[in-house]
């Protein structure tokens, strides 16, 4: 069985994106979106216009702006790092982090595998909060960067949202 990670947050969060679980790679580095092509880091400092060269400066730059990150897994079997390899799942207890954290106003899914689990698992939508799936981060998604930037930019910075059908 394979475990997630703790929660990067704090008091202050006003977004929770959420991916899955932890790639294999992410496992070996011990720290989140550590595939060193996927695109969620890079997004995040290009947003935000802030380099971050070490894990510590990554998460810290979520957390200046508000920013809580986590998986909706805690732990799984799963054959590679494909969301679509998932066999046995175990969700974090992700209604308790959102009654603990009230200025979280946005949950933002890293992905539709990631929307479809929090669904199946937690199914708790509180009306205060939007929910919505963006495309995922990963390298296996083959959406241009651009689009991707674009899409979270929309979700993150912007009044619209950007809903992926």
């Amino acid at each position: 069985m394979l475990r997630g990670f703790a929660p990067i947050h704090d008091e202050y969060a006003k977004v929770l994106i959420l991916g899955t679980g932890p790639s294999v790679r992410s496992l070996q580095k011990m720290q989140y979106y550590g595939h060193e092509r996927n695109a969620f880091w890079p997004i995040m400092q290009l947003l935000f216009s802030q380099e971050s060269t070490t894990y510590a400066e990554k998460q810290n730059l979520l957390l200046v702006n508000q920013i809580a990150l986590w998986d909706v897994l805690s732990s799984f079997e799963r054959e590679g790092s494909l969301d679509s390899a998932y066999t046995d799942t175990y969700p974090n207890d992700l209604k308790s982090f959102l009654l603990d954290h009230p200025r979280i106003l946005k949950v933002l899914f890293n992905g539709k595998k990631a929307e479809s689990l929090y669904k199946k698992h937690i199914n708790y939508y509180p009306e205060h909060i939007a929910f919505h799936a963006l495309c995922s981060t990963s390298p296996a998604y083959t959406l241009p960067f651009e689009e991707k930037v674009r899409m979270y930019r929309e979700a993150l910075l912007d009044q619209e949202v950007y809903y992926l059908s």
